[in-house]
């Protein structure tokens, strides 16, 4: 910890929130993974994450610039191919494009790197048809944020508003996320649909209804899954696996990677952003992140916040937290069967693969004076560091 940092807990009375059984059991857990606070320009970002499967599939990035933070999570399905692809190329891509336009930023730029994103990966996924993955990104650079969403990961800002002892915590998800179990989504999918009189227009709704009772897929959006989003051609080569065959012709793509873009310039009263992947957000809600981010210590704080989604799946999986993390992680991918005989002597029977990454938004003025920072790139499960494309971006008229 940095001897000129200096803890603030926003909101009174404190009260810690989110009790943990062990607070010594999520380092002695195998399959997790953290990171101490890390400086940035204006204030501090935390990391977690915790494996189930045979692969890592949620890849994550958190960028670290002289005016400027990119954060990124993709939560891959099927494997971890999509996801990677990712976490190797969007920030590269985000950068050319904003230097492109006269380093300047806007929301179209958003959609544009996540219709690269797709369009690469397509082009380069070979035989991983059924491959997917989420992709929440964030840019923040000189007061103004920048996100978007493919998928079901979340993006969580918790803010301060009122004045003396009537402040209170206000939480705003910043950008939508695309799970089936949502109506509006639901609806949207129905929307969609032609009407015609030789056309079922319910056919991709209810197609789609059945993918996510079927395990396919919990979303209606994501990057890659070429088999729901086009035409697959089988051969003596490649057959599709009845498991991955879905229920009936559809119309029309099932899919599509079209982002929920936000925007928004900071004030003084946001405070921090939580960001996690499907697998943390499942295990926790909104509001109950704000107030354990809101009521903690910052050290520490996304381990903490993974410990208790872990505790809550233990919970529910009536095994204790110690038992948990004494579970092997499974030897299949996500999207397997569930029906094996040996299903629950597996950490994936109790909770997904989980990613949480916390923002503190401080005062830019009082935490940049005299500092600084090394524009470094941190990666997911990765303790070590390496030099940021941020490094190629930085000119003259940037700086």
């Amino acid at each position: 910890m940095l001897p000129f940092v200096k803890h603030v807990l926003f909101g009174t009375p404190y009260q810690q929130y989110g009790q943990i059984e062990d607070p010594q059991a999520f380092a002695n857990d195998p399959l997790a993974w953290s990171r101490p606070l890390v400086r940035y320009y204006s204030g501090e970002f935390s990391m977690a994450a915790v494996q189930v499967n045979r692969d890592m599939e949620d890849q994550s990035q958190v960028e670290v610039g002289f005016d400027a933070l990119f954060v990124g999570i993709y939560d891959g399905h099927k494997g971890d191919a999509t996801a990677i692809y990712l976490k190797d190329h969007i920030f590269r891509e985000l950068i050319r494009l904003i230097k492109e336009n006269n380093n300047n930023m806007n929301k179209n730029i958003m959609t544009q790197v996540v219709d690269q994103m797709e369009k690469g990966f397509m082009e380069s996924a070979g035989r991983n048809v059924f491959v997917s993955s989420g992709c929440l990104i964030c840019f923040i650079r000189r007061g103004t944020l920048y996100a978007a969403n493919v998928g079901d990961s979340r993006a969580v800002l918790g803010s301060m508003k009122g004045v003396g002892k009537l402040k209170r915590l206000v939480v705003k998800q910043i950008v939508k996320d695309h799970n089936l179990d949502h109506r509006e989504v639901q609806s949207a999918i129905r929307d969609l649909q032609p009407d015609f009189r030789d056309i079922d227009y319910n056919i991709n709704f209810r197609t789609c209804m059945m993918i996510a009772e079927k395990g396919l897929i919990e979303t209606t959006r994501c990057i890659g899954y070429a088999y729901l989003k086009e035409e697959i051609n089988e051969s003596e080569s490649f057959e599709i696996p009845s498991w991955e065959r879905v229920p009936g012709n559809f119309t029309r793509p099932l899919l599509t990677s079209q982002p929920h873009v936000y925007s928004r310039i900071l004030s003084d009263s946001d405070k921090f952003i939580i960001f996690g992947s499907s697998g943390f957000w499942k295990g926790i809600s909104n509001e109950d992140a704000a107030k354990v981010v809101n009521t903690s210590p910052r050290e520490g704080i996304a381990e903490r916040l993974a410990t208790l989604v872990l505790q809550k799946g233990a919970k529910l999986g009536r095994r204790t937290y110690s038992q948990l993390i004494g579970l092997p992680k499974s030897d299949q991918i996500s999207g397997s069967d569930t029906r094996r005989e040996n299903y629950f002597l597996f950490r994936s029977a109790y909770h997904l693969d989980t990613t949480v990454v916390v923002v503190y938004l401080d005062n830019n003025r009082a935490n940049r004076a005299g500092m600084m920072l090394e524009m470094n790139s941190y990666r997911g499960c990765d303790d070590g560091f390496q030099q940021s494309e941020f490094t190629n971006f930085y000119s003259n008229a940037n700086a």
